[in-house]
């Protein structure tokens, strides 16, 4: 059986990474996980995914803003979309995050987020497209 297509979530939270995964999976799509921006951006570059869901505060306060450039600036993955899924604005580090400069996301969600509403972004954003033969 297919999938709907492939979803990277980028989150050092392994309990929310476990259930979104679960979700998704069940919704039919393919989950992987990273746990930091780094592996977030190898896995990506090895497999582009069809939709990643970015935590903000991770190694850093702002980690996320940082690999959303980084997708961005890459010209192979900078179609992907990006929902930033934080909760940052009940943080201490609200001040850290960056409001004067474009963020490269298609979406903002504040945490908590119940695991529906990240299954209805993942059917609206994650266009599974077939690889070349």
């Amino acid at each position: 059986m297919g999938t709907k297509g492939e979803i990277l979530v980028i989150d050092d939270d392994p309990d929310f990474c476990d259930v979104v995964q679960t979700t998704l999976e069940e919704g039919g799509f393919t989950v992987r996980c990273a746990h930091n921006g780094s592996d977030g951006m190898t896995m990506m570059r090895a497999r582009k995914p069809d939709l990643v869901f970015l935590d903000v505060i991770m190694v850093s306060p702002t980690e996320g803003c940082s690999v959303s450039d980084e997708i961005f600036d890459d010209p192979l993955l900078r179609h992907v979309p990006v929902v930033m899924v934080t909760s940052i604005v009940d943080t201490e580090y609200l001040g850290w995050f960056p409001t004067d400069r474009p963020l490269h996301v298609d979406l903002f969600v504040d945490k908590p987020v119940p695991m529906h509403k990240l299954l209805e972004l993942a059917n609206r954003f994650a266009v599974h497209s077939e690889p070349a033969p």
